[in-house]
């Protein structure tokens, strides 16, 4: 499956994940690979501002 965008995360990023839960790091984990492949707009809705 064709991918929408590419994702790559700084440090800060795995350090902030890493400090989670696993199940709360998986959650967001699923959601960006979901968000790569189909276009979901409940995913993005409590965003307001550019990314």
């Amino acid at each position: 499956m064709d991918k929408h965008f590419e994702i790559l995360f700084l440090d800060e990023a795995f350090g902030f994940l890493s400090s989670l839960e696993r199940k709360h790091y998986e959650k967001i984990l699923y959601n960006i690979r979901k968000a790569q492949v189909e276009q979901d707009p409940e995913l993005f809705k409590k965003l307001s501002d550019d990314i």
